[in-house]
């Protein structure tokens, strides 16, 4: 049984952000691997980013990721390529169907977000710390349950399209360089 690190998230785009946190817990934790899972239709939020824009901003990420960590990064297309379902159906569905230990990687806000409508008795997760949130304390802090305390930049995708729609070249040193040529190279967030 591997022991894996599941990143779902919109990504879009994905910023040196996203690497922080996987590289946060990947020196807090032991994993054999890294699963990142761009997300498809949500009940929170439409992502106007093309299918296609999402899947190859994916694939650049993670050839991103696997040059500055050393564990295998694997890109799953589900939530993108999916039949209609909710992104979060289809995360129950991927973590019911594995027989690896997996734990959930997000942020405070994203973990408090969805923890009443989604998360399982036994799923497991590692939270990152981020300015302005607090984790609750009627949740118990189990082998379930593992809090970073070390806080990630305080980026956003969103003010990365809003730097690019204004035409704000500081974006650039939020986004890893291959993001950057694909986001200039199509046209993206214009």
């Amino acid at each position: 049984m591997k022991k894996i690190l599941f990143y779902p998230g919109t990504f879009n785009p994905p910023h040196f952000g996203h690497a922080s946190a996987v590289k946060v817990a990947l020196e807090n934790i032991t994993f054999d691997e890294v699963w990142i899972l761009p997300s498809g239709k949500r009940v929170d939020r439409e992502i106007p980013t093309s299918p296609k824009d999402r899947k190859d901003l994916g694939n650049v990420f993670v050839k991103y990721l696997r040059s500055v960590i050393s564990i295998p990064v694997k890109l799953i297309m589900a939530a993108i390529e999916n039949d209609g379902r909710y992104t979060h159906e289809i995360i129950v569905e991927l973590k019911s169907q594995s027989e690896n230990e997996i734990f959930q990687l997000c942020g405070i806000d994203g973990f408090l977000a969805i923890k009443e409508r989604v998360i399982g008795l036994n799923e497991k997760f590692v939270i990152i710390k981020r300015s302005g949130y607090e984790f609750p304390e009627e949740l118990t802090l189990n082998n379930n349950l593992v809090i970073l305390e070390e806080e990630v930049g305080g980026i956003s995708s969103t003010k990365i399209r809003e730097m690019v729609k204004n035409g704000d070249e500081r974006y650039k040193k939020l986004v890893p360089e291959g993001i950057t040529s694909y986001i200039e190279e199509n046209g993206l967030y214009r």
